[in-house]
């Protein structure tokens, strides 16, 4: 996973009167889970930026008033009305330690399929997974290069080494479909021959 490191400070009381103090400083009540006892401290909303908004999924350095530990972010939640986040929970972790997350799925190459006038679908952009936290990637990394028109990668086709994929082996994660005017790589080899054949 990739890394980032977040700064908070620890709350000296707990409840909605304070909660709601922390917000209008422009600060995120959150809450450190899954050691000895739960951490409650407050985070700079800003901080939050680069873990919301992006496909990524982050191990978190948190440095609590010089105090560190190692989590992941876990979940969020915003108010209805301003979609400012208003609460940020956080798992603390160590490298053995397994978690379920998502990894977003990333295309390299470019498919004989669309080079041929097919179309790239990509119905899924994220992968349920399930493992110990040192075995998990960035990201699932698919070669869609060799891909032609009418072929799939499903779920059942990926192997990540040390994790566990939650989600269908059937799901279809990416394909290339027939488009008009669109010829598929062997139907363009089959007509050539046909073509050299009647020359003869």
């Amino acid at each position: 996973m990739k890394t980032t490191t977040i700064s908070g400070t620890l709350r000296k009381s707990i409840g909605g009167k304070d909660a709601k103090g922390l917000r209008k400083e422009g600060l995120v009540p959150c809450v450190l889970y899954g050691g000895e006892e739960n951490v409650h401290f407050a985070v700079d909303s800003r901080a939050f930026t680069s873990l919301i908004y992006t496909p990524d999924t982050y191990r978190v350095e948190l440095d609590l008033e010089g105090k560190k530990y190692d989590s992941v972010f876990q979940a969020q939640q915003f108010d209805p009305v301003t979609d400012e986040i208003v609460h940020a929970d956080f798992l603390e972790v160590s490298d053995e330690k397994v978690i379920s997350t998502t990894l977003p799925v990333k295309l390299t190459g470019n498919a004989i399929g669309v080079r041929n006038g097919g179309k790239l679908r990509t119905p899924v952009r994220k992968l349920k997974i399930k493992g110990p936290v040192s075995a998990i990637p960035d990201d699932v990394e698919i070669d869609v290069t060799r891909l032609r028109i009418g072929r799939s990668v499903k779920v059942a086709d990926i192997n990540l080494e040390g994790v566990q994929i939650l989600d269908s082996p059937n799901n279809v994660i990416v394909a290339v479909k027939m488009a008009r005017g669109a010829v598929d790589a062997g139907d363009e080899e089959e007509e050539e021959a046909t073509e050299e054949a009647a020359a003869e």
